[in-house]
């Protein structure tokens, strides 16, 4: 037969147990955590669209608890940011802020939409005199193509100078920064960004390609520089 003395230790072990692991009050709340980190981290990816006139690629790179980490690619510029998450009615919203040591910095708001695979919303830059941007971005991995594009020769086989001689310079010009272009290469001068923001298989990915060619690649563009530098020349030669 137990004692009183007996009896009033194991309950009070019990009521210490209870209090130190209230499984049934904390589940809830640890579910909606974990599915709410699950829905955030499906954003992880690239994201590819318009930024005004040009093509921007935005990707999220991690998320840790509640802090979002990532960069943008646009115009010759790659900028990382870093900021929260939360979840909204319509799924996952992030705000990520640029380091501010740039004039062209700002904060993204995005929401993301787990069904369609997009990212939603606007840019603010810092510099409040500049307009907002809205952007919608679509889920996409980049892919090297050396079919892509108008001149996709320049990647696939050894030019002769039969193939660049009677090509005007702007014909040139275009040939050679497709094979930049098909390596993601964020072009910096104006109208090369502009023609390829219109062309769909484009994603800017990085601001220096030069070791991404490949040994064809670097020996075509080298021939189509030359030829372009004396494109009036070989123009005029053969009748064009």
């Amino acid at each position: 037969m137990r004692s009183l003395q007996s009896d009033l230790i194991i309950l009070t072990a019990m009521l210490g147990l209870t209090c130190a692991n209230p499984a049934s009050a904390q589940a809830p709340d640890n579910a909606d955590v974990q599915t709410a980190d699950t829905q955030a981290a499906a954003a992880i990816g690239t994201y590819v669209g318009m930024f005004g006139p040009h093509k921007i690629t935005v990707s999220i790179e991690k998320i840790v608890g509640r802090t979002v980490l990532g960069y943008s690619v646009v115009t010759g510029n790659e900028r990382a940011f870093s900021g929260s998450w939360q979840t909204v009615a319509e799924g996952i919203s992030f705000i990520g802020k640029e380091p501010g040591d740039h004039p062209e910095d700002g904060v993204f708001n995005l929401s993301f939409n787990a069904t369609n695979k997009t990212l939603a919303g606007r840019w603010d830059a810092n510099d409040k005199k500049k307009p907002s941007v809205d952007l919608s971005l679509k889920a996409r991995k980049f892919k090297y193509d050396p079919s892509a594009g108008e001149y996709a020769q320049a990647s696939s086989r050894v030019l002769k100078e039969k193939d660049v001689e009677n090509l005007t310079q702007a014909e040139l010009r275009l040939m050679r920064n497709e094979i930049y272009a098909r390596h993601g290469y964020s072009f910096i001068i104006q109208d090369m960004q502009e023609h390829f923001a219109k062309v769909d298989w484009y994603m800017p990915v990085a601001l220096d390609v030069a070791d991404r060619l490949t040994p064809l690649e670097a020996k075509n563009a080298a021939l189509i520089k030359r030829y372009e530098s004396y494109s009036s020349e070989y123009y005029d030669k053969f009748g064009r």
